[in-house]
């Protein structure tokens, strides 16, 4: 049942545990077997930041979708998706939580999706993220940068417990990587600065 349609444009709508708690007028509960956040470098105390054009709320499926531009900060991360979909746990009165992201049990991120932690960056058609599982997943033409590497597949694996990025490839397709060298990046640094000497050499 569809209980709420809000048109927020550009309010930023920050979820809290203590603010879900107030929309949805019941008290959080504990995750279980979860110490990290919902997205990679990110606490479990780390709070739910989400900025969108359009929030539905579905109350007996506890369900909220965001639309319009979509940003989640979580923690040192930021995602960015045309939509996002999150599942929540059936709240229970009386039983404590330790707040943060505890009552986010899925998400699902239609894409272009685009997910930067700290010194990486990665790219994907869509993405998710299971709670069980404790990762984060971009899937299709799926494009992982750190620094002046770069990294390419069908699926990128974020582990939100001990912080690893794995990047696979279809069955028969090959993962492909560029690494560029230091020397290169000195090379291609001399080219830019010589440029404009040998431009004013040649008036």
């Amino acid at each position: 049942m569809k209980i709420g349609s809000m048109k927020i444009g550009s309010l930023k709508v920050i979820i809290l545990l203590v603010a879900m708690a107030a929309l949805l007028a019941a008290a959080p509960i504990a995750a279980k077997g979860r110490s990290g956040g919902i997205l990679p470098g990110s606490s479990a105390k780390d709070p739910v930041d989400i900025d969108a054009g359009k929030l539905d709320y579905f109350d007996k499926e506890q369900k909220l979708v965001y639309s319009g531009g979509v940003v989640v900060v979580n923690g040192p991360s930021t995602l960015k998706a045309s939509r996002l979909i999150l599942l929540l746990d059936k709240a229970q009165q009386g039983q404590e939580g330790n707040g943060g992201s505890d009552r986010v049990r899925h998400i699902d991120a239609e894409g272009p999706v685009t997910l930067v932690s700290k010194d990486q960056i990665g790219t994907g058609d869509r993405g998710s993220y299971d709670r069980n599982e404790s990762k984060v997943y971009l899937i299709g033409n799926v494009t992982l940068t750190q620094g002046d590497s770069v990294v390419k597949g069908d699926k990128l694996v974020y582990d939100t417990a001990t912080g690893q990025a794995t990047v696979v490839e279809k069955p028969g397709q090959r993962v492909r990587s560029i690494f560029t060298p230091g020397e290169a990046k000195g090379e291609k640094k001399e080219k830019k600065e010589s440029a404009p000497a040998a431009e004013r050499r040649a008036d």
